[in-house]
């Protein structure tokens, strides 16, 4: 990438995050009685303005409303990608493996609720050209192995037949979301390691290293909490990196902290400089915010163009989460203040 591309790509990205939902754009949206009502703001109080202007706020579902979002950001991503470096095309397609493996737990998650039309409205068929196998086929999905069919010719095959249950109700959701976000990991590690060098490739392992690493800390929390899961369990479960909490770190966490001392022991830990002062019950809000608060540093620190356009994708990915946090809320008449607790920024 020459110098004025890295520039004018950096530029970008720190401009378009200039123009974020900002907290009195939240509050306002909080307020709002239906999920027509926060369509209505973000067409004309925000910039979804041109992803949202031909709609029709007051007849919009929740799940197209979700998708319009969600292809919006698919969009300032494809447009910051005309500065990227071409010759490391391979690292950009993170978001693609992602999108692909949220897809495919989705599409599981379907044959236990049933609740197909949900699932089909939110499918981001715009990623067709991109992805490794044709999204919508997933609409017509209804059994396991039509799953394997669609997926069969791709690396996720193996790794979802081997979770194959004879009985749904059987299946370990779990230790399949677990295989899969490995691999998802493995993978654009082993592009980092191959592709980057420096402190670019220190930065690029810094931020998905976190999110591993932060994920590892609300798997252990949920698999104590709800669910009472023994500690040799919990370690198969996990990913096996450590970055800010060494394996010893981790094992005595595992072994002989119970789920509600982890927000203590996230609080002292290496991390302490990125957390607040909340004292939500949600884990998830806790280790997001940590995530939210070192993509800021990254994106407000750093002129590399890899480090600020993956750190935006990474904040505008948590905001498009906390709009959908929103209009789930009101659709199910959560109060705003148990909402509010969801949102990270």
């Amino acid at each position: 990438m020459s110098n004025k591309a890295a520039g004018a790509l950096t530029a970008k990205a720190k401009a378009m995050f200039g123009k974020r939902i900002r907290p009195e754009d939240y509050q306002a949206m909080l307020q709002k009685k239906t999920v027509a009502e926060v369509a209505s703001y973000l067409k004309n109080d925000t910039y979804f303005n041109e992803v949202l202007a031909g709609i029709n706020e007051k007849s919009i579902h929740r799940g197209q409303l979700e998708a319009l979002i969600r292809q919006d950001l698919f969009q300032r991503f494809s447009s910051l990608m005309r500065y990227a470096n071409s010759s490391k095309g391979g690292f950009y397609r993170y978001g693609i493996i992602e999108n692909e493996i949220h897809q495919i737990l989705n599409c599981i998650r379907s044959f236990e609720s049933r609740d197909y039309m949900q699932f089909i409205e939110k499918m981001p068929t715009y990623l067709e050209l991109q992805t490794s196998f044709k999204i919508s086929d997933l609409a017509k999905v209804r059994t396991y192995d039509e799953l394997l069919d669609v997926i069969s010719h791709t690396d996720y095959a193996q790794i979802v037949r081997q979770f194959k249950p004879l009985h749904m109700e059987d299946f370990d959701f779990t230790g399949c979301e677990s295989a899969l976000r490995n691999y998802y990991f493995d993978t654009v590690l082993k592009i980092i390691e191959s592709d980057f060098s420096g402190k670019e490739k220190e930065d690029l392992r810094d931020i998905f290293l976190t999110q591993i690493e932060l994920e590892n800390i609300t798997k252990i929390y949920r698999l104590k909490k709800y669910f009472d899961t023994p500690s040799d369990r919990i370690k198969e479960l996990i990913s096996p990196v450590h970055l800010r909490f060494s394996k010893k770190d981790l094992d005595y966490i595992i072994d002989h902290c119970n789920a509600d001392e982890l927000f203590d022991y996230l609080a002292k830990s290496a991390y302490k400089n990125y957390t607040d002062n909340q004292r939500f019950i949600y884990i998830e809000y806790h280790t997001k915010k940590i995530n939210y608060n070192i993509n800021r540093k990254h994106l407000a620190f750093s002129n590399n163009p890899n480090i600020v356009l993956l750190s935006y994708m990474l904040l505008s990915e948590t905001e498009v989460q906390n709009i959908v946090d929103i209009i789930e809320g009101i659709r199910y008449r959560i109060a705003p203040e148990k909402i509010e607790r969801l949102l990270i920024y």
